[in-house]
C-alpha cells in the first residue's frame, strides 16, 4: 500500500505511468525516475547503533552522486575513525539533532562545530574529518560526489529492513559504532584512508572551535562559501542567499557547494526555500545533469517525466536523471528542500543566475513577478 503522504494528485487517469512504478522502497540498479520515502528500507546497514539508508547510489545516479541518511543514538565515542578520502567529496548536513563534526585544513589547522539542524560542513578530499552524534535522535544527510561510496557500508554493515520504518533499533550501548582501527587501516580500497594520529578537539565554544568565525551568532553577517579543496562549514541560514520569483513562486537559493568549491568533481548543493505557487501552472525544468531533491520542511508537489504528480513530505527523496523533465512547487505557504546536482546546469545555479542577492531566509510580504 502507498505512503498517504504520496497519494496520486489530480490527473488523468490514462497518465502514461503509474505512481506505483514511481515510488519504490530502495534505489534501482540503473537511472531512471523514482521517489523514495523517507525511512524506507532503501539498501539499509547498520554498523553498531548507526542505520545507513542510502536513496540514491552510484549505480542509481550513474555514479554522479549517493545520498545517504545516518540515524543514531548519541553517542559517548566517535561515529568513525579520523580518515580522509582522496577521490570522494563529503558533505554533512544536519536534518534532526545534533552532531559534532571535526574538519583539518590542508594547513593543519582543525576545525570543528556542533551541528544542529539546518547547520552544514563541507570535507573536500585529502580532509582528515570524523563525527561523533550527541543528541538521542539524530539524522546526517550524506551527500557523496561522486557516486559508490555506499559500496563501504555494503562491506562494514549489516542489512537491516524494518516493518515499522523505525529511524533506527533501539539498544541500551552507546558505544562507537567505528570499526575498530586495523579494519580502518585495511578500507584504503574504498578511499578510505586512516589518519589514527588526529586527535579531535574538545574546547568548543558556543558550538565551534574557531576564533575567527562566528557559528550561531546574533551578530554574524553572511558566512561566505569556503575556499576550493578547503573544509567549511555554514550555520542554518547565515549562508549567502538569492531570490528568484520569475517562475510563479518567490524561491530562495542557499548554496552550500557550487561548481567552483567543487571543481573537478563537478556538482552543486543548495537549499532551496519555496513560497506557494502565485502565477499559472509550475515551469519544467531538464538539466545536464542527474539531481535529486529531500524535502527538510513542508510537502512539495513534484511531477518527474511522465509520471503522475506525487506529493513529497519531510524526509522523503526524488531522483530525476540527466536529461528528464519535471516541474516543482508548493501548495502550502512554506516548502524547503535540499538540492544536489551533477554538472554545471543545475536547476540552482540557473535560479541563483536569474535571481537576485537576498538577505533572508524569508520571502516578501506580497507577490510581485520581479524582472531583473
Amino acid at each position: 500500500m502507498l505512503p498517504l503522504n504520496l497519494l496520486l494528485a489530480a490527473l488523468p487517469l490514462a497518465a502514461a505511468q503509474s505512481l506505483s512504478d514511481l515510488i519504490l522502497d530502495t534505489a534501482p540498479s540503473s537511472p531512471r525516475p523514482y521517489i523514495i520515502p523517507h525511512y524506507a528500507n532503501a539498501h539499509a546497514v547498520t554498523i553498531g547503533q548507526q542505520l545507513y539508508r542510502f536513496p540514491v547510489t552510484g549505480p542509481s545516479s550513474d555514479y554522479a552522486f549517493t545520498l545517504m541518511s545516518t540515524n543514531a543514538p548519541a553517542s559517548s565515542s566517535l561515529g568513525v575513525l579520523p580518515h580522509i578520502h582522496q577521490k570522494h567529496y563529503e558533505n554533512f548536513f544536519a536534518f534532526k539533532g545534533r552532531f559534532q563534526l571535526w574538519a583539518q585544513k590542508g594547513d593543519g589547522a582543525q576545525e570543528a562545530r556542533l551541528l544542529t539542524q539546518g547547520d552544514y560542513g563541507s570535507v573536500p578530499r585529502n580532509t582528515t574529518h570524523t563525527f561523533q552524534i550527541v543528541d538521542p535522535d539524530t539524522e546526517m544527510i550524506g551527500v557523496i560526489s561522486p557516486g559508490g561510496f555506499e559500496d563501504l557500508f555494503y562491506t562494514l554493515g549489516t542489512n537491516f529492513s524494518s516493518a515499522t520504518n523505525t529511524p533506527y533499533v533501539p539498544a541500551a550501548s552507546n558505544s562507537s559504532s567505528s570499526p575498530p582501527a586495523e579494519v580502518i587501516a585495511s578500507l584504503q580500497k574504498f578511499d578510505v584512508y586512516a589518519q589514527l594520529d588526529f586527535e579531535p578537539t574538545r574546547d568548543l565554544v558556543n558550538g565551534s572551535s574557531s576564533t575567527e568565525s562566528s557559528w550561531h551568532a546574533i551578530d554574524s553577517t553572511v558566512t561566505p562559501l569556503g575556499e576550493p579543496a578547503q573544509p567549511y562549514f555554514i550555520a542554518n541560514n547565515y549562508g549567502p542567499k538569492y531570490l528568484n520569483s520569475r517562475h510563479g513562486a518567490y524561491q530562495i537559493v542557499q548554496p552550500l557547494v557550487t561548481n567552483a568549491q567543487s571543481q573537478d568533481t563537478n556538482y552543486t548543493l543548495s537549499t532551496i526555500i519555496m513560497s506557494r505557487l502565485h502565477a499559472g501552472s509550475a515551469d519544467s525544468w531538464k538539466g545536464d545533469g542527474a539531481c535529486a531533491f529531500e524535502v527538510l520542511d513542508g510537502s512539495v508537489m513534484i511531477q518527474i517525466g511522465k509520471y503522475p504528480v506525487a506529493r513529497l513530505e519531510s524526509g522523503d527523496v526524488a531522483f530525476v536523471p540527466k536529461g528528464t523533465e519535471y516541474r516543482y512547487w508548493s501548495e502550502r505557504s512554506y516548502a524547503k528542500v535540499l538540492y544536489v546536482s551533477s554538472g554545471e546546469g543545475g536547476l540552482d545555479r540557473r535560479l541563483i543566475e536569474g535571481g537576485k542577492s537576498w538577505a533572508y531566509p524569508t520571502f516578501p510580504t506580497s507577490w510581485k513577478k520581479t524582472e531583473l
